[in-house]
Order: structure tokens, then C-alpha cells, then sequence
């Protein structure tokens, strides 16, 4: 799977409609948790292998809070919960590692929201927070960002750690 690229940076109307075909075709249309997770997660790994790419070029300098890397965050955090929700599918109930990863997951989707104090997010935060309650069966009090540069914070961490 290629994601596009044009000076260095993402193709992002590309990116999210690979996304979004995945999320149709294996998790809304016939759930293919297993093709979904796989394919989700690459596309996660890209997009996690390029954000290192641009810091490591940058020399390690965060990028500003462009109306491009707004979108890249949206996107992101999108990516990181339907990886998550297509993990979740495939573990098992007894299996509290990977339900403990799963919820990281989730975490950080919501954590990575740019403006997620708008009402047009308040339908995924809900979803995050019911995904929690469904893997742990804990209320979750999720942690979100206040600006772009937080959202880009938190993914970077994140991004160090799941570089392939």
C-alpha cells in the first residue's frame, strides 16, 4: 500500500481515503477484523515511519500548527482508534496486555484530536469512551489536547515507539 507523497509530506486526501475504503470495506460493510487490523496497521506504521522522517529532516523540530498538520492529526487520531477498535476484535477476553495496549490506543486517538472541544468531535470522543468501557469495563476520564502542538506532542511519542 503507497501513500503518495509531494515534498516530503503526505498526500492526505489520499491518505484518508485509504483509510476510509479499509474502514468500509472490512469493518462497516463485512467485518474483516483481521484484513481491517492488518491493513489499518500498515497504514499506521507509514504514517508514523513519515512524522520521523519529517522530525529527523527538521532536526528534530515539532512542526507548527499548519492547517496541514490540523489535518494530519485528524487523520492520525482516526487511524489510531479504528487500529485499536480492529485489535480489539481479535483478542482474546482474557488476554489483559493486549487489552491494556488496545486502550492505549484509544487514549491516544483521543489525545491527538485537534480541536477536540468542537461539538463535530464529540460523536468520536463518545465512541472512544465506549470502546474503553467495552474492553475494561472502567469509565476512562479521556485526556485531549487544547491546541495542535499538543496533538503533534503526544503523536510523536508514539510515533518514536512504533516506527517499522
Amino acid at each position: 500500500m503507497t501513500i503518495e507523497m509531494k515534498n516530503d509530506l503526505l498526500n492526505l486526501p489520499s491518505l484518508q481515503l485509504k483509510m476510509d475504503t479499509i474502514v468500509f470495506e472490512n469493518i462497516d460493510t463485512k467485518p474483516n477484523w483481521s484484513k481491517a487490523f492488518e491493513q489499518l496497521d500498515g497504514l499506521l506504521h507509514k504514517v508514523a515511519n513519515n512524522f520521523n522522517f519529517f522530525i529527523a529532516k527538521n532536526d528534530g523540530e515539532l512542526p507548527s500548527s499548519t492547517t496541514y498538520w490540523t489535518l494530519y492529526m485528524d487523520i492520525a487520531s482516526k487511524l489510531l482508534y479504528f487500529t485499536g477498535l480492529a485489535h480489539a476484535n481479535l483478542i482474546a477476553e482474557d488476554d489483559i496486555d493486549a487489552r491494556a495496549h488496545v486502550s492505549k490506543f484509544y487514549e491516544l486517538s483521543a489525545s491527538c484530536i485537534p480541536n477536540a472541544h468542537t461539538e463535530n468531535n464529540e460523536e468520536l470522543l463518545s465512541e472512544i469512551q465506549k470502546s474503553i468501557y467495552q474492553l475494561s469495563g472502567e469509565e476512562v476520564k479521556l485526556t485531549v489536547a487544547d491546541n495542535v502542538e499538543q496533538c503533534i506532542k503526544a503523536f510523536k511519542k508514539f510515533a518514536e515507539s512504533y516506527e517499522k
